[in-house]
């Protein structure tokens, strides 16, 4: 749904009253938020690989994560990979920012400034090369626009109207008849939530399920198996 199709459909699953689109957007986008923070999502997740180094940069060369749109975490044991272009390449894991004085200068491992957005790798890097960070994105905001939509699959966006029309009837709209119908609402707006749990769980499993080391018929056995013969 398009953000005026989702404010129609609130409108409708309200009974036919219409919300302010100012609070209607905001009950939107806060269900849309509570939703998308409750997992990793598959379709959240991307790689950054706008930022390179340079070798002998130290625990004090900042690296400025402002520019990275939407960015809400990093994802993985070690999100970062430094990659030289060729063959090299080497993991990053996060340690505390506050203790990055003890760490500065344990190779492999960086810290955050969440506060500024900067990303420091500690010790001394050895090779020049791009900066692959796996990372979970916020959504793009959704609005009252007709190019304005959710990322998710369509038959999930009803998930937010149920969401923010719950909110409303509970909080700004409450009398004994609204509160009566909240309960429905959001009872709507949890079974599509199992369904969407579901489609990620599979999308997961999916990723996972041949990085495990048995033997293969066309490949052999994967990297890391250990042979029992």
């Amino acid at each position: 749904m398009t953000g005026p199709e989702l404010e129609t459909f609130c409108e409708e699953i309200n009974g036919g009253a219409s919300i302010g689109a100012t609070v209607l957007f905001q009950f939107i986008n806060l269900a849309k938020a509570m939703v998308e923070q409750t997992r990793p999502w598959m379709a959240l997740r991307y790689t950054d690989a706008s930022k390179s180094v340079a070798s002998g940069n130290t625990w004090q060369t900042a690296i400025d994560l402002s520019a990275v749109a939407r960015f809400n975490r990093f994802y993985g044991e070690k999100p970062i990979k430094l990659f030289d272009g060729n063959n090299r390449i080497a993991c990053y894991r996060q340690v505390p920012f506050d203790g990055r004085l003890f760490y500065r200068e344990e190779p492999h491992t960086f810290v955050y400034d969440e506060a500024n957005k900067t990303l420091y790798l500690n010790g001394t890097i050895q090779f020049a090369g791009t900066l692959y960070i796996d990372h979970i994105k916020d959504s793009p905001e959704i609005t009252h626009n007709d190019g304005s939509s959710w990322i998710f699959p369509s038959w999930a966006h009803p998930l937010l109207g149920f969401y923010a029309v719950a909110i409303n009837k509970g909080g700004v709209d409450y009398d004994d008849i609204n509160a009566r119908m909240a309960p429905d609402n959001r009872a709507q707006a949890i079974a599509i939530l199992k369904l969407l749990d579901g489609w990620d769980n599979e999308k997961q499993l999916q990723a996972q399920q041949n990085i495990d080391p048995y033997q293969n018929l066309n490949e052999g056995y994967r990297s890391g198996a250990i042979d029992l013969g």
